[in-house]
C-alpha cells in the first residue's frame, strides 16, 4: 500500500469519530420534538438535556489527555468508541429523566474523548504538509455526521420513535472501533514512550524515505526537554500559544454554533414554521451546507492558510448574527420572519464552515510541543466544552428572557472578540512542523524580552 493510500484508509477510520460527534450533536435537536411526549420535561430540563452531553465532555476532555499520553492515542479512540455503544444502549431503554440525563453525561464523556483524541492522532502521524487536510477531514465527517442525524431525525419524525433516532450511531462507533483494531499507534507517543524504533518504522509507511530522518531528529529535540506538566502550560515560553489556544477554544462555542444546531428545528418553529416535517426540513438544508462549505474549506487550508480562513469566516458570522438579530424587530408575519431567519441561519452556516468550524481543530492540535500535547489540547478543549455547555443549558432560558434578537447579538458580541485574538495574536502554522511551531513562538518570547529580533 503506497504512502498516500495509507494515510487515507487511517484518517477514513479515525474521522469515524468526527461522525459519532456530529450526530450527537445534532440528532438531540429532532429528538427533542418528541422525548417530551414520553417523558414531560420543563425548559430547563430540556436545556439540561441538551448541555448533558456537552457537559459529560468537560470530564471527557480532561480523562483523554493523560490516559492518552499514557496508554496511546490509539486505546484512547478505541475507548471513545467503547463508550459510545455503551451509553446508547443504555439510553435505548430509559424511561425518566434522571436515567436520560445521566445516559446523555455518559455519552457527552465519549464526545470530549473523541474530540480529543481523533484530531490528536491525525496531527501526529500525517506529514506536516498534509497536515491540514487530515484534520479537516474530521470536521468534514462531523458535519455529515449533523446531516446524518437531521435526514434520521426527518425520517423518524412521521413516528416520533426518538430512541431508534439515537440508535443509529450504533453502525459508525462499532466501525471506529473495528477499524482501530487494525491501525498503528502514534509514532510521536511511541517515541515519546522509549519506542523510537516503532516509531521510525511506522514513519517509513507514512512518508516519503527523505522525510523520516527529519521528523526523527525534530521529535528527539522535542522530548529531549523535560517532561511536560499542567503548570508548564502556563510557563514561559508556552504561556501565550496555551492562551491563544483557550480563547479560540472558547470563542469557537460561544459563536453559538452547537445551540444554533442543537436548537435548530425549535429555532425554525419559534420564528414561525410551525410545521415539525418542514422545520425539520429547514434543519437538513442548515446541515447539508454546512458539510458542503466545509469540504470547499478543507480543499483550501493547506494553499490559503489558517488565518485567512479564519478571519474571513469570522467576520461572516458577526454580520450574520447582527442580521439575525434585526429581522427579529421587524414587524413581520411569524412565515416571512421564519423564512428570513433561515436565510440568516443559512449564511451563518456558511461563514462558521468555511472558517472556524475548519480551523479550530488546527488551532489547537498545532500550537503545542509533542509532549504537552495531550494536556494541551485536554485543558483547551474542557474550556470549548464548559463555553458549549453553559451556552447550550441556557440558550432557551436567556433566549425567552432577552429575547432571541439580543441572544443572537450577544453571539455576535462574542464572534467580535474572536475575530481581535486571531487577528493580533494566532500565527499562520501551514506547512510547518509541530516543533517548527514551538520554535518560532520561542523565538518572539526573546525577542519581546530582549527587544531585538534574532
Amino acid at each position: 500500500m503506497s504512502h498516500r493510500m495509507l494515510m487515507c484508509f487511517i484518517a477514513s477510520v479515525v474521522s469515524l469519530g468526527g461522525i459519532l460527534y456530529g450526530y450527537d450533536i445534532g440528532v438531540i435537536s429532532g429528538a427533542l420534538l418528541f422525548i417530551q411526549q414520553t417523558i414531560p420535561m420543563t425548559d430547563v430540563q430540556i436545556g439540561m438535556i441538551v448541555g448533558a452531553v456537552l457537559g459529560g465532555g468537560l470530564l471527557g476532555t480532561l480523562l483523554a489527555g493523560p490516559i492518552g499520553d499514557h496508554y496511546g492515542r490509539r486505546f484512547l479512540i478505541m475507548l471513545s468508541s467503547v463508550i459510545f455503544i455503551a451509553s446508547v444502549t443504555v439510553l435505548l431503554f430509559t424511561h425518566s429523566f434522571a436515567m436520560l440525563l445521566g445516559t446523555r453525561i455518559f455519552l457527552g464523556i465519549g464526545v470530549g474523548i473523541v474530540s480529543v483524541a481523533v484530531p490528536l492522532y491525525i496531527a501526529e502521524i500525517v506529514p506536516s504538509k498534509d497536515r491540514g487536510k487530515y484534520i479537516t477531514f474530521f470536521q468534514l465527517l462531523l458535519t455529515f455526521g449533523i446531516v446524518m442525524a437531521y435526514l434520521v431525525d426527518l425520517f423518524f419524525t412521521p413516528s416520533g420513535n426518538w430512541r431508534a433516532m439515537f440508535s443509529v450511531v450504533l453502525i459508525p462507533a462499532s466501525l471506529l472501533f473495528i477499524g482501530m483494531l487494525f491501525l498503528p499507534e502514534s509514532p510521536r507517543w511511541l517515541a515519546a514512550n522509549n519506542q523510537l524504533d516503532k516509531a521510525r518504522e511506522i514513519l517509513k509507511r507514512t512518508r516519503q524515505a527523505e522525510e523520516v530522518e527529519k521528523d526523527i531528529e525534530f521529535i528527539q529535540v522535542e522530548l529531549s526537554r523535560s517532561d511536560g506538566s499542567w503548570k508548564e502550560l502556563f510557563s514561559q515560553p508556552y504561556l501565550l500559544p496555551t492562551l491563544i489556544a483557550i480563547g479560540v477554544a472558547i470563542c469557537n462555542q460561544l459563536t453559538g454554533i452547537n445551540s444554533f444546531l442543537q436548537y435548530a428545528p425549535l429555532i425554525l418553529k419559534n420564528a414561525g414554521i410551525n410545521s415539525s416535517i418542514i422545520s425539520m426540513i429547514g434543519s437538513v438544508g442548515i446541515g447539508l451546507l454546512n458539510f458542503v462549505c466545509t469540504l470547499i474549506a478543507m480543499l483550501f487550508i493547506d494553499s490559503i492558510g489558517r488565518r485567512p480562513l479564519l478571519l474571513t469566516g469570522i467576520a461572516g458570522v458577526v454580520f450574520s448574527e447582527l442580521y439575525l438579530g434585526v429581522i427579529q424587530w421587524m414587524d413581520w408575519n411569524s412565515a416571512t420572519l421564519g423564512l428570513f431567519s433561515l436565510v440568516g441561519l443559512f449564511s451563518f452556516i456558511v461563514f462558521f464552515a468555511i472558517g472556524p468550524g475548519v480551523v479550530v481543530w488546527l488551532a489547537i492540535a498545532e500550537l503545542f510541543p509533542t509532549r504537552m500535547r495531550g494536556k494541551g489540547m485536554a485543558i483547551c478543549l474542557f474550556f470549548n466544552s464548559l463555553a458549549s455547555t453553559l451556552l447550550a443549558t441556557f440558550f432557551l432560558s436567556l433566549s425567552h428572557q432577552l429575547g432571541m434578537g439580543e441572544m443572537y447579538w450577544l453571539c455576535a458580541a462574542f464572534s467580535g472578540v474572536y475575530f481581535f485574538i486571531v487577528l493580533l495574536f494566532l500565527p499562520e502554522t501551514k506547512i510547518k512542523s509541530l516543533e517548527e511551531i514551538q520554535l518560532e513562538f520561542q523565538r518572539k518570547e526573546v525577542v519581546s524580552e530582549v527587544g531585538v529580533e534574532v
